[in-house]
């Protein structure tokens, strides 16, 4: 099934929501997912994707727990080169309800066969949790989903090197 590509932030913050009400999560009260958006210095949300062999999307996304985020499209994705953006604390708290529904913190591990080499990897951090995704990982499909729609929709604006130059 292929999906549609453009979004509004409006579109991804019901789809959001809607993930939220099928999975039966608890209300925003509920301490679990808060432990998602914690963690020791920053940032609080870390996901990439590696390149391998053919037309995979690779990029670095950084959040701090303020929303400052920190995009670096490599290839095969828009935009390229060094981003900065801002989520708000709704998205941030939406995507903890996810990875908490999607019980992150039990499938936290290293899945990879160091013998295959055209695969790319996934690797996401949120809070103390760390997931290397490079041959049967668990799934995270939603919450991997949810990730790449705030990327589409987030307004990016190109970080600007000290010489008042875009960088790349």
């Amino acid at each position: 099934m292929k999906l549609p590509r453009e979004r509004t932030k409006g579109q991804v913050q019901w789809m959001l929501g809607m993930a939220l009400g099928v999975l039966g999560i608890c209300g925003a009260s509920c301490a679990g997912p808060k432990q998602y958006l914690k963690g020791e210095g920053s940032p609080i949300l870390s996901y990439s994707k590696s390149m391998c062999f053919g037309p995979c999307p690779a990029f670095t996304l950084e959040v701090e727990s303020d929303g400052t985020a920190r995009f670096n499209g490599r290839a095969h994705i828009e935009p390229k080169g060094p981003h900065t953006g801002k989520w708000s604390t709704a998205d941030l708290e939406a995507l903890a309800e996810i990875a908490h529904s999607s019980q992150l913190r039990h499938k936290a591990g290293t899945y990879d066969n160091p013998l295959i080499m055209d695969l790319p990897s996934t690797r996401l951090t949120m809070g103390p949790y760390h997931v290397l995704d490079r041959i049967n990982g668990p799934d995270l499909s939603v919450l991997y989903y949810s990730l790449d729609s705030l990327i589409r929709v987030t307004t990016w604006t190109p970080e600007v090197a000290s010489s008042g130059k875009e960088r790349r």
